[in-house]
């Protein structure tokens, strides 16, 4: 278990270098700052309803994978770039373990990052209107969108330099413009799907919340489900990539 512990701690400090955590971290602050000034004049459901949607567009639909992305990208991109995951496959660690424990590694620090992001926009809307309650729904949110999106982009990061791109056009272009004009597509875009566990969670969201997800329903189980399937299947395809490619 040594060998596993000590791969976790450095996969989380090599995510998280400080400059680079700063930088996260003022991502994930501007959702509250901008809540805090559209709702200077709006209260009870009209503040409720903006909370939903900065939450959705702007935390659960662009910091949190942007974070996650990047943060996915380069759990194993980073290592093969700089030829450093031949060292770090000497260690007595199985591939799955190494693919499990980097991907999980990179969850965690995204999740990390995106939290801070939840809970300043939830402070936001406590100090303006007193109501704390949508805080939990919004870190699980913000759980599945950023395990959703790492989980993907581990083995991507892996396969091509180009993963990072390849994401943000996948993100900007087809969950933002395609998805938004087909809601049935919205099955295959994570924030959505980190979007309907919150529906779950929360009580009583408005009405606006039915139009962001898409085709999908407010649901405390799928969301989750989709989270476990895609991590296995991520480690599974990472595994099997360590095991026939050239780490050198």
């Amino acid at each position: 278990m040594r060998p596993i512990a000590a791969l976790f701690v450095t996969s989380l400090r090599q995510a998280l270098p400080v400059r680079r955590t700063i930088i996260f971290v003022l991502i994930q602050l501007i959702p509250a700052l901008v809540y805090l000034l559209s709702t200077q004049n709006r209260t009870g459901a009209a503040a409720l309803e903006s909370f939903v949607a900065i939450g959705a567009g702007m935390l659960l639909g662009l910091a949190v994978p942007v974070v996650a992305i990047v943060l996915g990208a380069g759990a194993l991109g980073s290592e093969r770039r700089d030829e450093t995951l031949s060292f770090i496959a000497l260690r007595p660690i199985p591939r799955s373990a190494l693919a499990g424990v980097k991907t999980f590694a990179a969850i965690i620090a995204a999740t990390a990052i995106g939290l801070i992001g939840a809970l300043a926009l939830g402070v936001a809307h406590v100090v303006e209107h007193g109501n704390a309650s949508l805080i939990v729904a919004m870190a699980i949110a913000v759980f599945v969108t950023a395990s959703l999106y790492t989980s993907v982009l581990v083995p991507l990061g892996f396969l091509t330099d180009r993963a990072v791109l390849i994401a943000m056009v996948y993100l900007f272009i087809f969950e933002g413009g395609v998805v938004s004009a087909l809601p049935a597509l919205a099955t295959i875009s994570p924030w959505r799907i980190g979007l309907s566990i919150f529906g779950a969670v929360a009580s009583d969201p408005p009405p606006i919340l039915d139009e962001l997800m898409g085709s999908l329903t407010p649901s405390a189980i799928a969301p989750l489900v989709a989270v476990v399937v895609v991590y296995a299947v991520s480690v599974a395809f990472t595994t099997v990539m360590l095991r026939q490619r050239d780490l050198a």
